[in-house]
């Protein structure tokens, strides 16, 4: 195996494949990249068995072949490179001779025969979706995902396929997560081909790396493949394929609240700096604060006796009842807040115990739901 490349192409690759290197692993083999040349292709593997993903870069190769890296080895001593062409060759007893400018150094490498071949979805069915809007829809759902593995299935986001079933939707193409005290749901509407309906969940991992990877893509499309237990997704020299959770998805659709007795449309970036002040203080009561609507505007208000309160108060468009007192945790509101892409936010609100529903004015087809705390005023 010989090639050479940019180093920035090179470290490129290296990082978008290296994040799913299992470092724990009893098969340590998986703790490596493998490289594979091909005619005037250059391309890097990962395999961690839940997650597989494949990057092509740009290379000059001089020899076809195939070895295995040390994945961390390799990544710390490619980001310090300097600038330029950088080659690699393989030479006696398994070593690989990385040479950059009038320097080089040389890394151990081990033989591709063992390591884990990267599965092609069988027997799947395939859509497309433009890599911009597919990023924004993972964005705007992943971060409601529940971090622990106690209810696996929340670790992942449903992907729904095909017609809806809430009144007024046109969407074909869901992303739902929740991890329980939140749920976020993004909506697009696609050209499916003959996908027809089906809903998976994908862990968010996957989804994240995805996302990382395919960032900047804009002019590309990703092409989806679903089995009933793999899913695979390809953009321009990008692979990824991983495992789906097996389990019974919550059923969303219960908990979006049927109608609101106060709507309160703000300014998206002046409630997201006002929740972030009103933050500092509530992160000593456990971020609880209190959304308040009296004479005409929303009042942010937190209190924690050690620290001190806080009064935010909004201008903004009230519609129905002018009297709510419902308290949240606020950082699942900033989280929501962070995500949204209008200028403008609506808040749906009713009093008592019942879910806020949180959506942009206008634009993206998206709902962010968030249980209130009870509180001695609720």
């Amino acid at each position: 195996m010989e090639f050479t490349c940019e180093k920035k192409d090179l470290q490129s690759g290296v990082s978008a494949v290296e994040r799913i290197v299992a470092t724990r692993s009893t098969l340590p083999i998986i703790g490596n990249i493998l490289f594979e040349t091909n005619k005037n292709s250059l391309k890097l593997s990962a395999n961690n068995l839940e997650i597989g993903v494949e990057v092509g870069v740009k290379a000059n190769v001089g020899r076809e072949g195939a070895v295995l890296l040390p994945a961390k080895t390799l990544s710390d001593m490619v980001a310090r490179l300097p600038e330029g062409v950088v080659g690699f060759k393989l030479v006696e007893n398994g070593r690989v001779r990385v040479s950059y400018g009038p320097s080089s150094f040389t890394i151990n490498s081990l033989p591709p025969d063992e390591f884990p071949t990267l599965p092609k979805v069988k027997g799947g069915k395939s859509f497309s979706v433009a890599s911009e809007i597919l990023t924004s829809m993972i964005k705007q759902t992943i971060f409601a995902c529940a971090s622990s593995e106690e209810k696996q299935v929340l670790t992942g986001v449903l992907v729904e396929v095909g017609k809806s079933s809430l009144g007024g939707d046109v969407s074909n193409l869901r992303l739902v997560a929740t991890d329980g005290y939140r749920l976020a749901r993004r909506g697009e509407k696609v050209d499916l081909a003959s996908m027809g309906e089906a809903s998976f969940v994908v862990p968010a991992r996957a989804l994240q790396e995805l996302s990382r990877i395919i960032e900047g893509k804009s002019l590309e499309k990703v092409v989806i493949t679903a089995s009933p237990e793999q899913i695979s997704f390809h953009c321009g020299n990008v692979y990824l394929i991983s495992r789906l959770i097996a389990g019974q998805f919550p059923d969303y659709r219960q908990v979006i609240p049927k109608k609101a007795t106060t709507k309160i449309i703000l300014e998206t970036e002046e409630v997201l700096h006002a929740a972030e002040r009103a933050a500092v203080v509530a992160s000593g009561s456990a971020n609880i604060t209190r959304i308040e609507v009296k004479s005409g505007k929303m009042h942010l208000t937190a209190h924690t006796p050690d620290v001190g309160s806080v009064d935010e108060v909004l201008s903004s468009e009230i519609k129905g009842e002018e009297k709510v007192q419902i308290s949240f945790n606020i950082r699942l509101i900033i989280d929501a807040l962070k995500v949204l892409n209008s200028k403008k936010v609506v808040f749906e609100l009713s009093e008592g115990l019942s879910p806020g529903l949180i959506r942009p004015e206008e634009g993206e087809d998206f709902i962010y739901i968030v249980m209130p705390i009870r509180t001695q005023e609720s």
